[in-house]
Parts: C-alpha cells; sequence; structure tokens
C-alpha cells in the first residue's frame, strides 16, 4: 500500500483535508533534467501536468502548473522552470514566495536604501508607507497570505474602497501607482508572478477639477496679497506693530518666499533646499532674471535641472537684507541661522495665516488653500497665457501629462476665450 501524502488543490490553492493514498493521487510520474524534476497528473488535476522539484536546504518542494495537458510541452515546459529555478537559485533568490508581511517588510527597506541614497527623500518614504497601510486594509487582501495568492484583480475594486473613507480620486491614484510600484518590485525580485494589479482608470473631472482649480489663488486675490505683503513689511508697520530686528527680518523673509515660490513655481522641498550657490541673477532688457540650479537631492523627482525665472530682484534684494550669504549658505535662513525646512515650518504657517486674514480671503480653509497654492497659480497663470507646455514641464520638473491633466482645466477664462472668437450680435 502507498505512502499517505497531504494533497494540494493547485487551482484553488488550498489543501485537501481528507488523505489519500500516494498511487492513487499522483498518475502519470516522469523524471527529467537528471531525476531533479518530477512531472505528472492528479486526480484531480483534469489532465493537466504539473511539476515539482526539491529545493536544497528545503524541507518542501519546488511545485506548480505547467497548463498543459500535452505530455511533450509539459516536458519542454518543466525543462525552462528549471532553468529559471536554477538561476534564481544561483542569484540568491527565494523561490517560494514569501507573504504580504513579509514582502511589505522587504519592500520597504528597500525605499529606505533609496532615501539613503537621495534616490527620494524620507518625506516621500512616509508617504509610501501611508498608501502601502491602505492597501493592506483592502477587506480581501490578508496579509498573512502568501503573496503569490495575489493575483492581477486581487484589488480591482480600491477606488470604491477608498471612497467610502471619503479619499479623493487624486489620492486613490497616487496609493494604486505606489502599489503597483511595490507590485512591480516584488515580480523583478522573483516573489511575485505578477507585474500590476488591475483597476479601472480613474479619471478627475467634474467636482475634482473645480476642486484644483479653487486650490488656486485669484488674479484678484494675488494683486492683494502682493500689496498686503509689501505694507506687512513697511518699516511704518513693523514700527507699528514694535517688532525687534529679527522679527522683521522674518517677516521680510516670509513675503520672499511666498513671491519667489509663484514666480519660480518650485516645490516647497526645492526652495528649502536652495542655497545662494544655485542662483545667479542677471539682467537683460532693462529686467533681472533669475537663472535656478535645482539640485536632485533636493527635488521630488530626483533629478538636476536648470531653469530662468522672473523676478530675478526679490533675489538680490533678500541677499541685500540677510547675514547668512555665503555659496553654501540656504536662502531662506533666519538672522539667527535657522534654516526654514520641513520641520521648522511654524513661522511660514504663522505669517501664512496672518496673510489670508489680512487679505480676506474667508473661504481658504474650504478651498484648502496653502502656500503650495503659490506653485498651483505661477503655473495656471502661464498655461493659461500659452507657455510652451513642454518646456514649462521642464521648468517645473515635472511632465507634461501632470501640466495637461491637472492646469488645463483650472480656469473657464479659456474656453471663454475659444467661444468669443466666433461671437456674432
Amino acid at each position: 500500500m502507498g505512502q499517505a501524502i497531504l494533497k494540494v488543490d493547485f487551482v484553488n490553492k488550498k489543501l485537501i483535508t481528507e488523505q489519500q493514498n500516494n498511487s492513487d493521487f499522483y498518475k502519470n510520474k516522469h523524471e527529467l533534467c537528471d531525476s531533479e524534476v518530477t512531472i505528472f497528473t492528479t486526480s484531480n488535476s483534469g489532465g493537466n501536468w504539473q511539476m515539482r522539484m526539491r529545493v536544497e536546504g528545503h524541507r518542501q518542494y519546488h511545485q506548480k502548473s505547467l497548463r498543459t495537458k500535452n505530455f511533450e510541452t509539459a516536458k519542454e515546459r518543466a525543462k525552462i522552470e528549471h532553468a529559471k529555478a536554477t538561476v534564481k537559485m544561483d542569484e540568491g533568490k527565494s523561490l517560494f514566495s514569501p507573504t504580504l508581511y513579509k514582502a511589505i517588510e522587504l519592500y520597504l527597506k528597500h525605499r529606505a536604501k533609496d532615501v539613503l541614497a537621495e534616490r527620494i527623500t524620507q518625506g516621500r518614504l512616509s508617504t509610501i508607507k501611508t498608501h502601502i497601510q491602505w492597501f493592506t486594509k483592502y477587506p480581501s487582501i490578508n496579509s498573512e497570505h502568501r503573496l503569490d495568492t495575489f493575483g492581477k484583480k486581487a484589488i480591482y475594486d480600491y477606488q470604491q474602497f477608498r471612497l467610502g473613507f471619503n479619499a479623493s480620486n487624486q489620492t486613490i491614484r497616487n496609493e494604486l501607482s505606489t502599489i503597483n510600484h511595490f507590485c512591480k518590485w516584488a515580480k523583478d525580485e522573483g516573489l511575485h508572478n505578477t507585474e500590476k494589479f488591475l483597476h479601472p482608470t480613474i479619471k478627475i473631472v467634474g467636482t475634482e477639477a473645480e476642486a484644483m482649480r479653487r486650490k488656486t489663488f485669484t488674479d484678484e486675490e494675488y494683486i492683494k496679497i502682493c500689496k498686503w505683503l509689501r505694507t506687512y513689511c513697511s518699516a511704518k508697520q513693523i514700527k507699528a506693530d514694535k517688532i525687534d530686528e529679527d522679527k522683521a527680518f522674518v517677516r521680510k523673509l516670509f513675503r520672499h518666499y511666498f513671491l519667489i515660490h509663484a514666480n519660480t513655481m518650485m516645490r516647497s522641498g526645492e526652495l528649502f533646499g536652495l542655497k545662494w550657490k544655485n542662483v545667479k541673477v542677471y539682467e537683460k532688457d532693462d529686467y533681472k532674471w533669475a537663472e535656478i540650479t535645482v539640485e536632485g537631492k533636493t527635488s521630488k523627482v530626483r533629478k538636476d535641472r536648470i531653469f530662468i525665472a522672473r523676478r530675478g530682484d526679490l533675489f538680490d534684494k533678500l541677499k541685500a537684507m540677510s547675514k547668512h550669504t555665503k555659496d553654501n549658505d540656504f536662502v531662506f535662513t533666519a538672522n539667527d541661522g535657522t534654516h526654514w525646512n520641513k520641520n521648522k515650518r511654524r513661522a511660514l504657517t504663522y505669517h501664512f495665516d496672518k496673510l489670508i486674514q489680512g487679505v480676506g480671503i474667508e473661504d481658504a480653509k474650504e478651498r484648502k488653500l496653502s502656500l503650495y497654492s503659490c506653485r498651483h497659480y505661477g503655473i495656471s497663470k502661464r498655461v493659461n497665457n500659452g507657455a510652451n507646455i513642454v518646456q514649462l514641464a521642464k521648468d517645473c520638473g515635472t511632465g507634461v501629462e501632470h501640466i495637461t491633466k491637472t492646469y488645463y482645466h483650472t480656469n473657464l477664462r479659456n474656453s471663454e476665450r475659444n467661444m468669443a472668437i466666433m461671437y456674432e450680435e
């Protein structure tokens, strides 16, 4: 009588609880590759061939379906699978899929190395961790299950799941991008057989397009802001508010930060990382321009870029006021040497709130206006004035697709302008 073994349902990927005789369950066994591989059919495989090979140092077999009922095809596929498995083992990779929990742990360690190599920022890593956490909360995902048990449609309804938590479609798109980056990494590492999870295309239309438009300052608001900032930093107002030299400089630093942000359209992290050696002011046609070098380590996309920006005079004026103007000094540094960065934004937040109140923008919270709205305003203004989109995307350190999707629909004035061309009384 044959030896009793545990049976596996390869189609549904689960153990078959009842025991069965070896000779009854495994059929048509043939050895290949110097007896390292066995191909066979089983009593419930529907005639499809399977293969298995013992992995040295493990108590389990590497076993999988060959997805064919043809014997000759099965032999060829088994030889190819054996060769692929041998290469993977020679490279030190595991043939056995880890649990999703373990795979995520390995992935986050991989991304942490990207931080050390300055390919991504610590802030970006924190965002990735948040995205992955939401992935593991998806109802049909169990982190204790093996990664290779999740097929291409494992998170197909992820959008509906996240909408239930009031996430915007833009947020959902960003999360799915991170999840699929993890998926591709796992495939490249030999941990998963799927390169990308499938999901319906998510388009930002209607109310979300309107929300993006509302996150941008209007022309009228921007004009009022410029006037308010000029008064806020005037000698008369500083004297009336009875503040000392250092606090007065912080006001002026904030004013320059705001205006430079809008005119350069740089990201906040890029502005925080900007040093005086990265700025060259020159004059052309009685106007001062700024040639700015963004170092890749300060950029979200981790790429160096050089571009020309308006209002070079802002840099000249700020440099004349500042006590920290050596080449390696940061442009946005307070008198006491405090460098403005993402961890020291209290002064920025304080003065921005004062600005919103002073200008009288009562719906700022509902519109989600922030300092980042300066970048939105600068890009939207140039798009609506007919800027070269390809060059604009390069100057802003982003893609043409992002510019067209995000900013072309933020202002209805272009639509009005087009309609006016055919206007008749």
